[in-house]
């Protein structure tokens, strides 16, 4: 790993998957004592090559929570393909050129299907396998051979005594791993198999990442293809046959988690070098074909458990998880009053939100009539309503998630839309959600910067994420909030919500926020968890940022609140102190929009 960068996720170790495959090695010497030598283990090697690089994008993919199953049918149309161009041409150059922009098409198309039609990349990418599958009968049905002499020179050639295809897989392997492991995409990655909506909050563009991740698959499918074409002189249309199974069982093995958001690149080689083993050695030992399938599919289904076994344990280990986070007492964020001097309402420093008129419908349905209000400087408006209120709707259009159909917001004065949470944020308007788009996988330092990664240059050259820097704001920012965490570097999975909230919270935080939307940050949590978050929002209104707080709890409407907006049927039924109004005419402000008399 680079100096200053942690790879994103959890740790897959995989010394037990090492010594399994060390007693492969050890059993098939022993039932053939040719399989222990170095032109043997020179071949599985070369063997190997096609899955080190396969498992690339197949690992990445599965890391984002996305899968690829026609990587078969793909090799084999695509090596059909290029194997009629080269014969046709005897243009080595050309066929390359094929088979990379065949790939790279084919895993665009795979992946705009699976974006646009909204359903099981399993089920896509199964019915693509068979299509490619038959296409690649289609072109020829059989083998296709007599290629230039260049393009069998790559597949077979070597330097130094090490031939090309190892070189290059070798090559494309690290330059994969340290995308994964160090770069702002493979951070991202990570977050998409974690929590795909939380990612997209964060502003991080889901799809486009997602159907440019498919792309890259088939790119590399391609490189697969024309590296096989040149290393076997031909080309069958059952070349891919078992390819896709081979690669998966490699990248499970590996520690790459089939739900998504874990796996290292050290575990998935380990993962592709006991694969490459165990069909050579079933080969030594005089087995026929199909014991092939059989050891392959057993090891992926054991590997299968195993990766749901390791889920459970995770959320045991999680949830006995020992503390090691702190939240300072009372007097070292702020008093124990509201964050603003109590008045007409109106925060003393201007103000810093506004919004008229806000409407929106979805078809016939209106979610959202009319709202208006304002939100002062250093102020906590506390935005009220019963179910069906339309609080949601307004919170999702100020945190720009979605548009609304009619109504105008400022923030400071100046006009702002908004048509995604990274506008919103890019100007200065953060929001805490009820869920609190954090992504468990992930450290607490990652998470807090998340959409706002920042990169630096290794050797001057390559972009790496400043993963130290990200250590240090993350620090700062729970500090400022009387916050004290010993190990930037723990999993948010292992937190408890109090401590979730923080640092969700904490995550808004940052020089140029102006307003920061909470949407329910305490209907999950116990009284003392609950006491920690109303701390934390008093500190962030006593330093001038303006706080709106989605609540039904109105005993934090009442430690908090400076102001009170309620909805009722989408439109703002009352907008002012909440000071001089008893328990019951908040209730019914809430349940009918209409304020009754104080009782007595």
């Amino acid at each position: 790993m680079l100096p200053g960068v942690k790879a994103p996720g959890e740790a897959s170790g995989r010394i037990g998957l090492a010594l399994v495959a060390l007693g492969l090695i050890v059993a098939f010497s022993l039932l053939n004592k040719s399989f222990f030598s170095l032109d043997n283990f020179v071949v599985i090697g070369v063997n190997s090559t096609s899955i080190l690089i396969a498992v690339l994008g197949t690992s990445a993919l599965l890391i984002a929570g996305y899968v690829d199953l026609s990587i078969g049918s793909m090799v084999a149309l695509i090596g059909i393909i290029t194997a009629k161009v080269a014969v046709a041409t005897q243009s080595a150059l050309l066929a390359i050129c094929v088979g990379l922009g065949l790939g790279l098409l084919l895993g665009l198309l795979n992946g705009l299907l699976v974006r646009r039609l909204s359903i099981s990349p399993l089920i896509v990418t199964l019915a693509m396998l068979a299509l490619y599958g038959g296409l690649a009968f289609v072109v020829s049905s059989t083998a296709v051979y007599g290629f230039p002499e260049a393009l069998l020179e790559l597949g077979r050639g070597k330097i130094f005594g090490i031939q090309y295809t190892v070189i290059i897989a070798a090559l494309v392997f690290v330059i994969g791993a340290f995308v994964l492991t160090s770069t702002v995409t493979g951070l991202r990655l990570y977050a998409i198999g974690g929590d795909p909506r939380a990612a997209e909050l964060c502003g991080i563009p889901v799809g486009r990442t997602v159907v440019g991740l498919y792309a890259a698959n088939g790119l590399l499918i391609g490189l697969v293809s024309v590296l096989i074409a040149g290393r076997l002189g031909s080309i069958t249309p059952t070349i891919g046959v078992r390819f896709e199974l081979d690669v998966l069982t490699a990248a499970i093995l590996g520690g790459v988690a089939f739900s998504g958001g874990s796996g290292r690149p050290l575990g998935i080689a380990i993962g592709v070098a006991t694969i490459g083993i165990l069909n050579a050695g079933l080969i030594f030992v005089g087995l026929q074909s199909w014991w092939q399938s059989i050891s392959v599919g057993s090891m992926l289904l054991l590997a299968l458990v195993a990766d749901q076994a390791a889920i459970g344990f995770r959320g045991r280990r999680a949830r006995a998880a020992a503390t090691n986070f702190t939240v300072a007492d009372d007097g070292a964020v702020a008093s124990a009053g509201p964050a603003v001097t109590e008045g007409n309402g109106e925060a003393p420093q201007g103000p810093a939100f506004s919004i008229a008129g806000a409407r929106k419908s979805y078809g016939a349905l209106t979610a959202l009539e009319e709202a208006s209000f304002t939100v002062g400087k250093g102020e906590i408006v506390c935005l009220l309503g019963d179910n069906g209120a339309g609080k949601s709707t307004l919170v999702k259009i100020i945190s720009g998630a979605i548009q609304p159909d009619a109504g105008a917001m400022t923030l400071e004065g100046q006009p702002i839309s908004f048509r995604s949470p990274q506008d919103a944020r890019r100007a200065g308007l953060e929001t805490v959600y009820q869920d609190l788009a954090l992504c468990p996988n992930l450290s607490v330092a990652h998470n807090m910067i998340l959409g706002r990664e920042e990169a630096r240059r290794w050797l001057g050259v390559f972009p790496v994420r400043d993963d130290r820097k990200a250590a240090e704001q993350c620090r700062a920012r729970l500090a400022a909030l009387g916050v004290t965490l010993r190990d930037e570097s723990v999993l948010v999975r292992s937190l408890s919500g109090g401590q979730r909230q923080s640092i969700a919270i904490a995550r808004a935080l940052a020089d140029h926020v102006k307003l920061i939307c909470l949407d329910e940050p305490t209907a999950a949590l116990g009284v003392k968890q609950t006491a920690q978050v109303v701390k934390l929002i008093r500190s962030i209104a006593a330093s001038g940022t303006g706080v709106i707080l989605v609540t039904h709890d109105l005993s934090t409407v009442r430690a908090l609140a400076d102001r009170i907006v309620v909805l009722s049927l989408g439109r703002v039924a009352y907008d002012g102190s909440a000071r001089q109004l008893t328990a019951d005419q908040l209730w019914g402000l809430m349940a009918s929009g209409t304020l009754a008399p104080a009782a007595g």
